[in-house]
């Protein structure tokens, strides 16, 4: 782990960042690419419970099964505080780009929809669920 970046008082994530390193969050990847934080998050998140105030992913989630995609969203709902919020974008399963070598679960509307069906994800509201273009934008706030 390198030094962390100051953040003003907000914990703020960028899960499977890569080398996109966004101002203001912590990156965390699992292969070092000179992010924050190098770590497997099929592992967990390695925070504190109720310690973040915001996540965020780009082309991520699609590469998890889905029982690693119901993990990861268990423990972002467990660092989040209340009140934060976690967002993300990934391929919308119409475009060809959802089946690139790697995706391993497509996403859609109904996904999102039902992903706060999902009994330890019941704390979850979705704010944002909808396709721009080829991707699909979608947000939940810890209730």
């Amino acid at each position: 782990m390198r030094k962390l970046p100051q953040t003003k008082g907000k914990i703020m994530l960028n899960l499977g960042c890569g080398s996109q390193n966004l101002k203001g969050y912590l990156g965390i990847d699992k292969r070092d690419v000179g992010q924050d934080i190098i770590w497997d998050l099929t592992q967990g998140i390695p925070f504190p419970d109720n310690s973040v105030d915001e996540v965020y992913s780009s082309h991520f989630v699609e590469h998890l099964t889905d029982d690693e995609s119901i993990d990861l969203f268990e423990e972002i709902l467990r660092v989040l505080k209340k009140g934060g919020t976690t967002h993300h974008r990934c391929p919308h399963q119409t475009d060809p780009t959802a089946y690139f070598w790697g995706h391993k679960t497509f996403w859609n509307e109904a996904r999102i929809s039902s992903t706060v069906r999902v009994p330890t994800l019941k704390t979850f509201l979705v704010i944002e669920n909808q396709q721009k273009g080829f991707e699909l934008f979608f947000a939940f706030k810890k209730l």
